[in-house]
């Protein structure tokens, strides 16, 4: 069964990095390459959850089957060419020297052994898939989340502000 794993190193908490993989539907919020997501179970979280990810004209499911709190999320992707018997693509969170060390590893168990080929070149397209994902769930926790932070304590100063404003008139 072929697999590749990616990493990187994120400046940021392991509660943090979790709790955006956590919010499972939001994918698209963070991912490039995800232009639409939504859950089509009635479950938020945990194993048993499943969304529907696009990319483009092209859509799959991905049903969650391990989830582990701050640790490990596992997710089987389908809706792939019939050739793939499971497609499970596994996040891991790791302390690392400044922050979390996340790993995403792809892995295709093809439905025939003569197949197994074509597993192994689909798990290097989803290799560079992961490695693009990876690369903006860190600017999207790194960059773009502290600055919603702000914009969000700057809204909520100006109500403040506007409410002192019109007790003083």
């Amino acid at each position: 069964m072929p697999e590749i794993t990616k990493k990187i190193d994120i400046a940021s908490s392991v509660s943090e990095v979790w709790d955006v993989l956590a919010s499972f539907e939001s994918i698209s919020d963070w991912a490039n390459n995800v232009t639409h997501s939504c859950l089509l179970s009635d479950q938020l979280e945990g194993i048993g959850t499943c969304r529907r990810i696009q990319s483009g004209n092209s859509s799959v499911t991905e049903h969650v089957t391990r989830w582990e709190e701050s640790r490990h999320l596992s997710y089987e992707i389908q809706g792939l060419p019939p050739v793939f018997k499971v497609v499970l693509n596994t996040w891991s969170l790791e302390p690392s020297e400044i922050g979390v060390q996340l790993l995403l590893t792809i892995e295709i168990t093809p439905i025939r052994r003569l197949v197994t080929p074509i597993a192994g070149l689909a798990c290097l397209a989803f290799g560079r898939i992961n490695a693009s994902m990876l690369k903006d769930l860190k600017g999207f926790i790194e960059d773009v989340s502290p600055l919603r932070k702000l914009e969000k304590q700057i809204s909520l100063l100006e109500q403040k502000i506007e409410k002192l404003e019109t007790r003083n008139e």
